[in-house]
């Protein structure tokens, strides 16, 4: 009973594994970039609240460094807009992972049928 799995279905089973290694990484990836997103927005509506006069500053590395607001809100639209663009990025990977994953299920459903025919009982 304690049959070994042809060579074939041992391969892509490991590599559906590699998958949803993938997939997890990917999800990562895609929750830090839209936590990224979120904050940038959050930037963006404490700035609009802020009067033209007051001053602005921006971290960069451990100083503070005074910007001109305008030049801030547009700095911050640009890192909103790649974030995006990532985003969208990461979903198109993802689609195209989930798809090959779920092709490679459906071949092992498959094969494994096959291999459990091929038992004696």
């Amino acid at each position: 009973m304690s049959q070994e799995l042809p060579l074939q279905v041992q391969e892509k089973l490991s590599r559906l594994q590699q998958l949803q290694q993938t997939l997890e990484s990917l999800y990562i990836q895609k929750e830090q970039a839209k936590m990224e997103a979120r904050e940038l927005e959050s930037a963006l509506q404490e700035l609009s609240s802020v009067d033209e006069n007051t001053p602005v500053y921006r971290i960069t590395g451990r100083i503070l460094i005074r910007k001109n607001k305008a030049d801030l809100i547009n700095e911050l639209n640009e890192q909103k807009e790649l974030i995006k663009v990532k985003i969208s990025a990461i979903e198109r990977q993802e689609s195209k992972i989930r798809e090959r994953a779920s092709e490679l299920e459906n071949e092992l459903k498959a094969a494994l049928s096959t291999v459990k025919g091929n038992i004696p009982a």
